[in-house]
């Protein structure tokens, strides 16, 4: 398709049917069309017949190709470990909160038992006393009744008063035991996510050892300037042909037309990570080929922020680029991402100014921590540094 390869025609057609079906629920009812379930039935099919082809093993692969798909599985590890780091670290936060409240909510209820203790001594200590009257011979004091009618009210109030007490007692006892619970079981939940974060962070050691082992093989098999200048054009060319095929698959979908693209926005545009812009746009990469895009020098899981709102549209490896995000910004401006460590955000999803969408990494067979990025019109590349600041 396109001449892309099995993996990434299939990310643009699921691209697509995720897209396709997001609009049909947001401007229809839930209900289904019969044509509609139809065309479902037939993107699935599509969708998985190119899986199937793309977890064909081909025997006659080059070293080189061998190398490149070592890098993909790579990095594509890399990214799912990194993305459940990141939800174990907010787990983890997020569980120690809860653990604080906890802990801050047993000292209340010792501290309520306590005073609730207190409270039921004084009464029972009341009540002995006030038993030192028989209850019958107060009922056969007929000397004062005052005296009698507030002996039996008070009476009956330190009786009312205990029966509260003690239901109150009960109640914070059951309080204690249940908070009890839940402080042992939220420990045991922290212990565990701390295990596993402790193990994906090894895990994520040994993953990078092997990316910067993979790096260096892909060197080795570069020998010359023309086998670097191959790769470099298969890796444009590839990267040029997603992108008329997301173009042309977006100008299909009604649901892009609330975008109001970039125009209004240029020059004043964020730039997506902190760091040094090499100045690229439009010189010589290598041969004949030209920067399309910039490089942004970052440190290695710096958070990657989405430039304007838009709508995620390809979410994916790529070979030359590593993990690759596209945004679609309407009017035919897109932003893409590139050489990122881990991606946030999957085809479909909807992505305001600023949030973060991506880890700025190294995939795609790069040397250090960068973010490549372009910005594109129509199809066409256009410098970033004019569009931001």
């Amino acid at each position: 398709m396109f001449g892309l390869t099995t993996k990434q025609t299939a990310s643009v057609i699921t691209g697509c049917f995720v897209l396709v079906f997001s609009c049909v629920s947001w401007a229809n009812s839930t209900v289904k069309t019969e044509e509609q379930k139809e065309a479902q039935q037939k993107l699935l099919a599509i969708q998985k017949q190119i899986s199937q082809q793309s977890q064909q093993i081909d025997r006659n692969k080059t070293e080189l190709s061998l190398i490149e798909l070592a890098i993909e599985d790579t990095d594509r590890t890399i990214g799912d470990t990194t993305k459940r780091l990141k939800k174990l670290d907010k787990q983890l936060r997020d569980g120690r909160v809860k653990l604080g409240e906890l802990r801050k909510r047993q000292a209340k209820l010792e501290n309520d038992k306590k005073q609730q203790l207190d409270i039921l001594a004084e009464q029972i200590k009341s009540a002995y006393q006030t038993g030192k009257h028989d209850y019958l011979m107060m009922l056969l004091n007929q000397e004062s009744p005052a005296k009698l009618e507030r002996a039996l009210a008070y009476y009956q109030y330190l009786n009312k008063a205990r029966v509260e007490s003690v239901d109150e007692l009960k109640q914070t006892i059951t309080a204690l035991e249940s908070n009890k619970q839940a402080l042992l079981e939220q420990q045991n939940a922290l212990a565990s996510l701390s295990n596993e974060q402790r193990a994906k962070a090894a895990e994520l050691q040994s993953l990078r050892k092997q990316q910067k082992a993979s790096f260096k093989q892909l060197a080795k098999q570069l020998k010359t300037e023309q086998d670097k200048l191959n790769r470099l054009k298969h890796s444009e060319t590839s990267l040029n042909q997603l992108i008329e095929t997301l173009a042309s698959a977006v100008a299909k979908l009604p649901i892009f037309d609330n975008l109001a693209g970039l125009k209004a926005y240029q020059g004043n545009l964020p730039w997506p990570a902190t760091g040094k812009v090499q100045n690229l746009f439009g010189k010589r990469k290598r041969g004949p080929i030209r920067w399309r895009g910039t490089v942004i020098d970052s440190k290695l899981g710096a958070p990657v922020k989405n430039i304007h709102a838009g709508q995620v549209i390809f979410s994916d490896w790529m070979k030359g680029f590593g993990l690759v995000l596209v945004v679609d910004h309407g009017e035919g401006y897109m932003s893409l991402y590139g050489h990122n460590q881990s991606l946030l955000k999957d085809v479909g999803d909807a992505v305001e100014a600023g949030e973060t969408i991506a880890l700025v990494g190294q995939s795609g067979g790069q040397s250090y921590p960068n973010l490549y990025f372009e910005l594109r019109h129509q199809g066409k590349p256009v410098n970033p540094k004019s569009w931001c600041k």
